[in-house]
C-alpha cells in the first residue's frame, strides 16, 4: 500500500504544532504564504544560530511505498523565536480559512 503524507510543522523550544493537507499544492500554498509573510525575519546566520531562540517552520513530503519504502523531503526556514506565536495564530487562521474553502 502506498500513502502521501504533505504537512507544515512549526517548531520551538519543545514545543510541536502540525497540520496536514489533502496534497501537496494546498500544502505548499500555505507554507510559502507563512514564508512570505515572516519575510526578513528569518535567522540568516544558522551556523552560530542558539537552538533555544529557533522556530522552525517546515513542509514535510512522506511517501511511503509498497514493501515500506520511505522517502522524505522537508524543506524549512528558521526563524526568531519572537514570532513563535504570531506565526502558530496566522498559520492556525489560514488553515482554517483553506479548509473551508475546501469542503
Amino acid at each position: 500500500m502506498e500513502s502521501d503524507i504533505y504537512s507544515i510543522e512549526l517548531l520551538h523550544q519543545g514545543k510541536y504544532e502540525s497540520w496536514e493537507f489533502k496534497d501537496e499544492s494546498e500544502r505548499d500554498e500555505l507554507f510559502n504564504k507563512v514564508k512570505k509573510r515572516y519575510a526578513g525575519k528569518e535567522i540568516q546566520d544558522k551556523n552560530h544560530a542558539d537552538d533555544r531562540n529557533i522556530v522552525q517552520l517546515s513542509a514535510t513530503s512522506l511517501h511511503i511505498k509498497a514493501g515500506n519504502d520511505v522517502s522524505q523531503t522537508v524543506p524549512f526556514e528558521w526563524y526568531d523565536y519572537d514570532v513563535f506565536g504570531e506565526m502558530l495564530s496566522y498559520i492556525n487562521s489560514q488553515y482554517t480559512k483553506q479548509n473551508k474553502s475546501i469542503s
